[in-house]
């Protein structure tokens, strides 16, 4: 008997190692053949090895990271391969930029620019136009080369602060049977001609049902804010949004976004204008094997239930939106409520004493309904992101926190301030107190800060937009976007600007609110991935994170704050897969 019970255990455990050496095998098969790549130096944003001249990869992820030499653990058990064709460059972590609107590039993609400001898009560049007179002459000359067989004219760019008045009017005056669509540079402002509202009074729209809206005016077809977001948008929807026109301009977006060494992005308005349209387009250009980029979804639910005709509505598809995440298209329980208006449209609420020709800020979002929306979802468990950009649209947003935080309490929130255009010191003290975060947009200091110093807001307070430094001071998270096409997506650009805060007159507002050059560089990797909730994820170089890189020709801890805007990028490498950037991207 005892020896039958001996036999049984040896060859119960002469099984168990078969099968150990079995699963063992397995999971080699599976790893395959690791991939190493050597570069001239690798800034890892890992604290506890800050650089490094090599990285191993197994499929997606990175496995190893050191010198050649720390990597012979992993070389001696496992087939590999040597990648040298970095050993000239410099590898970081893929940049993030955590607030980003791709149907927004998509449809700028589609339209003529004429900007208040100079543009260079991988190349393509588009001179500043000021003036009203040149802004007429432009818009007239391009309406002339316009492709006859579009169904409508779009240009964006407009501002009033440099482009004078406008109206419909105007608009009539350049074409009575072609429809005509101006986009305001804030994308939060539209002019149509008649043309055009013919168009969407046939596609549904009712005009007498919107008569009162207080941020529409029929006399001028002049839309704005809530205007046009929730009454002229979901009518234009479809033009927008025809694959013919709108993949090609969502194509270019990835094309610019891998220019620039960005592997990931959030769209901070998921479902802005069509859920299902936009959610279809994402598919078909950003969900494919080629792509080398990952948008993190980020549903606008204020606008959804809206659009659903319920809010309950709103949060069972946002509910039931985990479940269908694939590499690049994700959702991690982040959505977006807005507050006051567009920064760059002067349309955000300040506290007194306001603008200095005493016009007042608009609300996207009343309070009250803020409150409730952002109420049903905190106590749901989300992160709440909010788009707000003055102080006045800060104080509301921040009461709503304090509010949330006294009747229900929640450790790790990342509630995230968006944008935060302007705000006083005060308003830094009070986020920090609260536990909040802020996803800044520093460009506006550089394109906006000269402007509004002479208009809007005196100089003052001008200078105190985007203020960073008392932010990281008080240990508040922040991380840099674009909001592009707000600003350009090249975060090298956006760390120069946050940690200069030059503007494009050559000066220098409010020093004391620059970032360090390693805090503007956090911002844009480690710190921007926190923002959105993927810092274990994304945001590092080190073992377990996806295999992510931004590749650059220069060091920028060696070229300092001066030279970041100039460092240029060879390309990405997205879950392993080199992508070398697109010199010659197609144009608008």
């Amino acid at each position: 008997m005892q020896r039958s019970l001996n036999l049984a255990r040896k060859v119960a455990v002469f099984a168990l190692l078969a099968l150990a050496g079995a699963i063992h095998v397995t999971a080699q098969e599976q790893l395959g053949a690791i991939t190493v790549f050597v570069a001239k130096k690798i800034i890892t944003m890992d604290p506890t090895r800050p650089t490094a001249t090599a990285v191993a990869i197994g499929g997606r992820k990175i496995l190893s990271v050191g010198s050649l030499a720390d990597l012979q653990p992993w070389l001696k058990v496992h087939p590999h391969k040597i990648d040298t064709r970095f050993k000239d460059k410099v590898l970081m972590p893929g940049f993030i930029d955590p607030h980003l609107h791709p149907l927004l590039g998509a449809i700028a993609f589609q339209t003529v620019w004429i900007t208040p400001e100079p543009w260079n898009v991988m190349g393509q560049k588009t001179p500043a136009t000021l003036g009203h007179e040149a802004y007429l002459k432009a818009l007239r000359t391009a309406f002339a080369a316009r492709r006859k067989d579009a169904p409508i004219f779009m240009t964006w760019g407009f501002s009033a602060d440099s482009h004078g008045e406008f109206s419909g009017e105007l608009l009539d005056s350049i074409s009575k049977e072609v429809p005509i669509l101006v986009l305001q540079r804030s994308m939060h402002e539209i002019y149509i001609n008649t043309p055009m509202l013919a168009y969407l009074k046939a596609k549904g729209l009712d005009a007498d049902k919107f008569k009162d809206h207080p941020q529409i005016d029929w006399q001028e077809n002049h839309f704005w804010e809530d205007g046009m977001f929730s009454v002229a948008l979901p009518y234009m929807a479809g033009i927008l949004l025809d694959p013919a026109a709108a993949d090609p301009g969502y194509l270019k977006t990835r094309d610019y976004l891998n220019y620039n060494g960005i592997t990931t992005v959030a769209d901070m308005n998921t479902g802005g204008t069509d859920w299902a349209l936009e959610t279809s387009a994402l598919k078909r250009t950003i969900d494919t094997p080629d792509s080398p980029v990952r948008v993190r979804l980020t549903p606008d639910v204020y606008k959804l239930g809206a659009a659903l005709k319920s809010p309950e509505a709103a949060m069972k598809l946002v509910g039931d939106l985990k479940a269908q995440n694939t590499r690049h298209l994700i959702f991690n329980n982040g959505i977006k409520l807005f507050a006051d208006g567009a920064m760059f449209s002067q349309a955000m609420q300040l506290n007194e004493p306001g603008y200095i020709d005493g016009h007042k800020g608009e609300w996207i979002t009343q309070p009250g309904p803020f409150e409730d929306v952002a109420r049903s979802y905190w106590n749901a468990g989300y992160q709440i992101h909010v788009h707000t950009n003055g102080d006045g649209g800060a104080r509301m947003v921040l009461d709503t926190l304090q509010k949330l935080l006294d009747e229900k309490y929640r450790a790790d929130h990342r509630f995230t301030i968006e944008h935060y255009g302007y705000a006083d010191d005060g308003t830094s003290r009070r986020i920090a107190k609260l536990g909040a975060q802020v996803s800044a947009n520093p460009f506006y200091v550089h394109d906006l800060g000269d402007r509004y110093a002479a208009s809007g807001l005196g100089t003052d307070r001008a200078a105190r937009i985007a203020p960073l430094g008392g932010l990281v001071k008080r240990s508040v998270p922040v991380g840099l976007h674009s909001d592009f096409p707000m600003a350009p997506a090249e975060p090298l650009f956006l760390a120069w600007t946050a940690a200069s805060r030059e503007t494009m007159a050559g000066k220098v507002f409010a020093p004391s609110e620059r970032l360090t050059l390693d805090q503007a560089i956090c911002a844009i990797t480690i710190d921007a991935a926190y923002m959105i909730g993927m810092e274990n994820e994304l945001g590092s170089i080190e073992a377990g994170k996806l295999a992510d890189f931004a590749i650059l020709d220069k060091d920028p801890y060696e070229v300092g704050v001066k030279g970041l805007r100039a460092i240029k990028v060879w390309g990405t490498v997205f879950e392993g897969k080199v992508h070398p950037a697109r010199r010659n991207a197609p144009g608008r």
